[in-house]
């Protein structure tokens, strides 16, 4: 099976190419895993995407809408500032569009998920190779893939494309604030710059960066985590590959939407 395949490899093939290969078939296994997903299984797979996005998002609102808060007080305040200073008010709706909403947002928001919820499932399916709770669920004809993988990708999914929607609106609601008070900027004028600079393909653009940054995360950490050995110690190794992974993953998915955008 392939994850008998990950654990077996997991500790020697550390070079680019094996585990490129490794983690091509790993992504191949959770694509068949999702089409051949038992029926009688769904009310546990939906139970189980529930408490990641409970765990994914709905927690994390406090600690996601804070650094929003944060970033549009400084980020649009600054970027208000410089504007006024050289005369070109009229590109503040520009700058805050593809700063905020198209950039900063997103990544920013990955980020903190990695943080937040990558690691715990890196650790929990570390945890849960280490103990030998897969083998007993391959044991009882379980896939682990169903019960363990499936269920995160979907819900960090769902997470992270709200998440990134909701950091954005408070980040651009924040900033208005903090430029109304410190700049002195006219409501109408914050609001219609920002509708000169946005379409809504960019909100679309957005949620789906969310949803794919979502799903390559928890993929990613659930493979670190799968990769683990018997060993405790391979815990915090796995924790640690899953984050660089999934930073990895997400700053080069950011350029290549970036790319798209400009193509």
């Amino acid at each position: 099976m392939i994850l008998d395949a990950i654990a077996a490899t997991g500790h020697g093939a550390r070079e680019l190419g094996a585990s490129s290969a490794l983690l091509t078939r790993f992504a191949g296994a959770v694509v068949r895993s999702a089409l051949t997903y038992p029926r009688t299984a769904f009310r546990l797979w939906w139970r189980s995407v529930i408490n990641q996005v409970r765990f994914t998002a709905a927690d994390a609102i406090p600690f996601v809408g804070t650094v929003a808060i944060a970033v549009g007080g400084i980020v649009i305040v600054e970027a208000s500032a410089q504007a006024i200073k050289f005369g070109a008010s009229d590109t503040l709706g520009r700058l805050l569009a593809s700063v905020i909403v198209r950039e900063l947002g997103p990544l920013l928001t990955a980020i903190l998920v990695i943080g937040r919820s990558g690691t715990a499932i890196a650790a929990e399916l570390a945890a849960c190779r280490v103990y030998g709770e897969i083998d007993a669920l391959e044991a009882m004809g379980v896939n682990p893939l169903h019960y363990f993988v499936l269920p995160r990708i979907l819900g960090a999914a769902i997470s992270v494309a709200a998440l990134t929607v909701l950091f954005d609106a408070v980040t651009l609601t924040s900033g208005l604030l903090s430029a109304r008070l410190i700049q002195n900027i006219s409501l109408a004028e914050y609001v219609g710059s920002l509708k000169l600079a946005m379409r809504p393909s960019d909100i679309i653009a957005v949620t789906l960066k969310g949803a794919i940054s979502g799903a390559g995360i928890a993929a990613l950490c659930a493979f670190e985590g799968l990769r683990a050995g018997r060993a405790p110690t391979e815990i915090p190794q796995a924790v640690t590959r899953g984050v660089v992974d999934a930073l990895l993953f997400v700053v080069a998915l950011t350029g290549v939407f970036a790319v798209l955008r400009y193509l």
